[in-house]
């Protein structure tokens, strides 16, 4: 599946404007005018990892993605002050398989493309199909635009996304990401991703629904962690939704979607 024509987008650098897209079926915000990419580093968008374990007890690895005004350290220091435990200190890798494991997994290579970055030994396997397919169950607040999110990423080749009401169950054959939002509270977070290592899932994502955002924002917000949830890592350029930190783009990057390929090379469907 992919887009249809867009017809408006426009945006400029430091500033969030909202823009609109059209479908066959419906309305959607469309790519704005990207800012100009600032430079970076990947020390200074490090990510923030936290070890848990689920209901079943295996292990998870969540991403927490830190509110406007937070540096990851200070988040890190929150979450730890907070009770969270599990928290990994900067640049401590995070585990790609679970502990009791009888063989650890081969770990699969982590793969860039100019300023995006694949999140670690964290893949969707195919199926019966030539890409991964990926179902977003969403139970998020109005707030959050996860149906006009779903659609950018749907532009990606390698990998398929859509969008199904939280109500609904999960087709057989194919894979889910619960997408829930509520009121938190001032974590120092905005969204969090979690996945269960060396599994094809459960994921899931969180939204944070105590912080005062733009409908821009919110749209950024939704954008990231959806990211997160297809197999992506931060990304170090601002015209990217990916970008850890600031609320510039509501969209991913050319970046972003020739990496997605590179993790999902088969021919699509």
């Amino acid at each position: 599946m992919r887009l249809a024509k867009r017809f408006a987008a426009i945006g400029a650098v430091g500033v969030l404007t909202a823009v609109a897209l059209t479908t066959s079926s419906n309305a959607q915000p469309a790519e704005p005018v990207a800012a100009p990419a600032a430079a970076a580093t990947d020390s200074d968008h490090d990510t923030v990892y936290v070890t848990g374990k689920d209901r079943a007890g295996n292990l998870t690895v969540t991403i927490y993605d830190p509110a406007k005004g937070v540096t990851p350290d200070q988040l890190r220091d929150q979450l730890r002050r907070s009770g969270v435990t599990g928290v990994l200190d900067k640049g401590e890798t995070p585990p790609s398989s679970q502990p009791n494991q009888s063989t650890q997994p081969k770990a699969l290579a982590c793969l860039s493309s100019g300023t995006a970055r694949q999140w670690c030994d964290h893949q969707w396997d195919y199926g019966s199909y030539n890409d991964p397919q990926i179902y977003f169950l969403d139970s998020s607040s109005s707030a959050w635009p996860v149906v006009a999110s779903v659609t950018e990423w749907n532009r990606a080749t390698g990998i398929d996304s859509y969008w199904k009401s939280g109500s609904s169950s999960c087709p057989t054959g194919v894979h889910c990401v619960t997408v829930a939002s509520g009121a938190y509270g001032a974590t120092g977070w905005l969204g969090l991703t979690s996945w269960t290592p060396n599994t094809q899932g459960p994921v899931s994502v969180h939204l944070n629904d105590s912080y005062t955002l733009t409908a821009a924002e919110h749209r950024t917000v939704a954008c990231h962690e959806l990211g997160h949830a297809l197999s992506l890592n931060h990304n170090t350029s601002t015209s990217s939704c990916l970008y850890s930190g600031t609320y510039i783009s509501l969209v991913p990057n050319a970046d972003d979607y020739k990496l997605l390929p590179l993790i999902y090379p088969l021919a699509g469907t």
